[in-house]
């Protein structure tokens, strides 16, 4: 082989693996970037199926829920608060569910008296921490019939309703959406209220 063939074979190997090289190196470079984006999709699809999971759990309807709703008893000596177990239907508010029940009032044959007056409607209820805040219409106070002992059941059937659900230990009334004095002038409810155990008695 003469010199120049030599160092035409040496410039054409040298060619050779710098092209190599080149192409290795571009090689690599579009490999990360396909891990990057595979990287990038993977994540994307694990958010999108969290979305998806709770776009789920929001529209099942509520299942039916066993509550604990308070109603008076009136004996020869005193009036006092009964619990009653009952079964909000599903697709309600558990909580919403156990103020209907006590604005709807007891079964007849319980002997048991509704406290929350006749055309009282559920306005909406919501929590924050341990509170509970639970809105009525304005025929909670305009349709109260009176008295002291009364409005006291009244306002603790409410109190003590709520309180039975986990973390609830204190209750705000609302009327109309706004905070009042009392419903009827003998117990304030212009603040937040926690449960009475000694208004209850056993059936």
């Amino acid at each position: 082989m003469s010199r120049w063939q030599f160092w035409i074979a040496i410039f054409i190997a040298l060619a050779l693996a710098g092209w190599s090289v080149g192409v290795s190196t571009r090689l690599t470079r579009d490999l990360a970037r396909v891990e990057k984006d595979l990287d990038r999709a993977f994540t994307d699809l694990a958010a999108l199926s969290k979305r998806v999971s709770e776009m789920k759990a929001a529209v099942q309807p509520h299942p039916a829920a066993e509550v604990t709703v308070y109603y008076a008893r009136t004996a020869q000596t005193d009036s006092y608060l009964v619990p009653v177990r009952a079964t909000v239907p599903a697709g309600t508010d558990a909580m919403r569910g156990a103020l209907e029940l006590l604005a709807k009032g007891p079964a007849p044959e319980t002997g048991l008296e509704r406290l929350i007056p006749e055309g009282t409607r559920v306005l909406g209820v919501s929590t924050s921490g341990d509170l509970a805040t639970a809105d009525f219409s304005s025929e909670i106070r305009t349709r109260f019939p009176g008295g002291s002992r009364t409005e006291e059941l009244l306002v603790w059937s409410i109190v003590n309703t709520l309180t039975e659900f986990p973390g609830i230990a204190r209750v705000q009334i609302l009327v109309d959406g706004k905070r009042e004095e009392s419903i009827g002038g003998h117990v304030g409810i212009d603040a937040p209220l926690e449960r009475n155990p000694g208004l209850i008695r056993p059936q």
